[in-house]
């Protein structure tokens, strides 16, 4: 009986507990992407792109790849920027619960 009562009140304090973590939320989704030399189809490393009107700002890999995520789903302006380039404002729309990827290409300013 005492065994019964004690995991009756376990529970409880478990299911109080579950309650109060934070649940994921679902309108949250990941841009990602890699970002190319628009002539040669190179990788370009070291490109900062960042959601414009917001605090969110990365820069890609040796690889030209990037990811963010854990954004807010919706609509963006997405800016992308690397010295010798001439910078990009990208309009994207992502999608509560999904990945959206972009394929980025730049044109150097020597043209």
């Amino acid at each position: 009986m005492i065994f019964a009562i004690l995991f009756a009140v376990v529970l409880s304090i478990s299911a109080e507990h579950d309650s109060k973590k934070p649940k994921a939320n679902a309108s949250r989704c990941i841009l990602s992407g890699v970002v190319t030399d628009k002539l040669t189809g190179e990788p370009l490393t070291g490109v900062e792109v960042k959601i414009i009107n917001s605090d969110i700002k990365l820069y890609t890999d040796f690889d030209g790849k990037f990811e963010m995520k854990d954004i807010e789903a919706g609509p963006h302006s997405i800016m992308i920027n690397l010295i010798s380039y001439k910078g990009l404002v990208e309009n994207v729309n992502t999608e509560s619960g999904n990945t959206t990827k972009l394929l980025i290409k730049m044109n150097s300013v020597e043209k």
